[in-house]
């Protein structure tokens, strides 16, 4: 039989169907339509998903989420809440969660009522739950209750836990080491809440198969010396993304939980300057962590009016060394604006193809790393703290080859930045400002000559073209460059600047525009 309508597909079509739709879309959709579809949304081969985080989800979830509670739990296989409608959710499964038997994976956010305990007692007798996400917003100062019937959870896989966290509040997890018969099948481990590093370990104890770690929040690291190591020889992944510890005590942490990491992401937030030296991660990486494949770190250093940042005394360019670009691990410097203050962001991650790699030399790595302005008003940019104090202090531990300007920005205010740029190859603007939209006056085009007699850089990429200036903007650079990237909103815009552009190409006979 030949399928014209949806009508006609096999059930199996349909099974398949609403595996990509969570249940609030696939009730609200399929419900009403007749009798067949009635049968398909009751049939156990329906296996629903509850994920009110999704934006049609959200819309949809009053409408029915306590039918498909209610009288659909033996093909519920996940519950996803967040925000205000978990406390809804939990008014319905808290004293009969052991009956939604298809359970595999439940995430709570913002829970507020003290129910825990109970709820995680009844996880344990669902025969294939294997993930759990919980969220807490309760001032709970011992968790260790908590945590000793999470773990006694007999197929758990996933857990994900996280409590409100402050220094005003003192978590407590009062655990022994975990003994042989105590120990779990948990493999992916995530924390986000502060604790000592003597209760971190302690926690690992009970997690001996792990394979993928992560901690979100900072943690105290005073007795780490009189810690045993713990032998995690599953680890492979390992995550600190709020890192507040010296390099000295990072790297005893490293030695002591995984010395067979693939991969390794960290956020630093410490001030030790130490982090900044290439020589020194290249020591570290090569001795302790051979296995290394994937390697992302960030280290924020802070800039305050009224005191004075450490400055890196080592050599410059150490993260340019033969050992980063053989792996093709890429230094970065971008200005991190948080909390109202002006900081600079340095990080490493494994290189991605640029616009600019086109066409470019086999050395390409060893000119890579990139400083980037982002989004802000470069005019209390410059009161406060000034790019000079920023490029300065980029410029003692690395030459900078890429300028990325991801904010309107003056052509004056340019040429103030690249002058103290001088190896500059590729220039990446958002977009210029001029007192005059529909023409560059004079005094401003003073300084677009200069960028090209004093620098050096022959590829530039323009994201907004959107005024007449930028047109005017876009034939004098036509001369200077061999390399023009750009971004149109517009497709007639793109079409007409094409061709005005090889019109003055072929119209010049010194144009470098290749």
């Amino acid at each position: 039989m030949s399928i014209t309508t949806i009508e006609h597909f096999p059930n199996e079509i349909f099974y398949e169907i609403f595996d990509y739709f969570d249940a609030y879309v696939i009730f609200n959709g399929f419900s009403n339509l007749n009798n067949r579809f009635q049968l398909l949304l009751n049939s156990s081969l329906t296996r629903l998903k509850l994920d009110d985080d999704r934006l049609e989800s959200k819309e949809l979830f009053l409408n029915n989420y306590e039918e498909i509670l209610h009288n659909h739990r033996h093909q519920i296989i996940s519950i996803h809440s967040y925000n205000k409608n978990t406390a809804k959710i939990l008014s319905i499964i808290q004293s009969n969660l052991s009956l939604y038997q298809s359970l595999q994976s439940l995430t709570l956010h913002c829970i507020e009522s003290d129910i825990l305990p109970s709820l995680i007692h009844q996880l344990a007798s669902l025969p294939n739950f294997y993930s759990l996400t919980l969220d807490l917003w309760i001032e709970k100062q011992n968790h260790s209750n908590i945590y000793q019937l999470i773990f006694n959870l007999p197929k758990l896989k996933y857990l994900e836990y996280g409590t409100m966290c402050s220094t005003e509040i003192d978590i407590d997890i009062s655990l022994p080491i975990a003994t042989d018969q105590q120990k779990t099948s948990i493999q992916y481990f995530f924390t986000d809440h502060c604790c000592s590093v003597k209760e971190l370990f302690t926690l690992l104890s009970y997690t001996p198969k792990v394979r993928d770690l992560t901690l979100f929040s900072p943690f105290d690291i005073n007795g780490l010396n009189t810690i045993e190591p713990i032998n995690l020889i599953n680890l492979t992944l390992f995550s600190a993304e709020k890192t507040e510890i010296a390099f000295d005590d990072l790297q005893i942490l490293i030695k002591k939980i995984g010395l067979n990491l693939k991969f390794l992401s960290l956020n630093i937030k410490h001030e030790d300057i130490s982090y900044l030296n290439g020589k020194q991660w290249e020591y570290f990486l090569q001795e302790n962590l051979p296995q290394l494949q994937i390697f992302y770190f960030k280290k924020t250093v802070d800039f305050y009016e009224d005191d004075e940042t450490p400055m890196y005394l080592g050599e410059q360019n150490e993260f340019s060394s033969t050992f980063w670009l053989e792996r093709k691990w890429i230094f970065k410097v971008e200005n991190d604006y948080e909390n109202d203050y002006d900081n600079l962001l340095y990080s490493i991650e494994p290189y991605k193809k640029k616009w600019y790699d086109y066409n470019s030399k086999s050395n390409q790595l060893l000119k890579s790393v990139a400083f980037e302005i982002h989004d802000r008003t470069l005019g209390r940019y410059l009161e406060l703290i000034t790019i000079y104090d920023h490029i300065y202090h980029a410029l003692t531990i690395t030459q900078i080859y890429h300028l990325q300007i991801s904010m309107e920005i003056s052509l004056e205010d340019l040429y103030k930045i690249l002058v103290l740029l001088p190896d500059i190859e590729t220039l990446s603007l958002f977009r210029l400002s001029f007192t005059d939209p529909t023409s560059i006056s004079d005094e401003e085009l003073q300084p677009l000559y200069l960028l090209f007699l004093e620098n050096h850089f022959q590829k530039v990429s323009f994201t907004d073209v959107h005024q007449k200036a930028d047109t005017q903007f876009l034939m004098i650079i036509c001369r200077h460059v061999k390399h023009l990237h750009l971004h149109c909103k517009d497709y007639n815009h793109a079409e007409s600047f094409v061709g005005l552009i090889l019109s003055h190409v072929r119209s010049e006979s010194d144009s470098k525009l290749r």
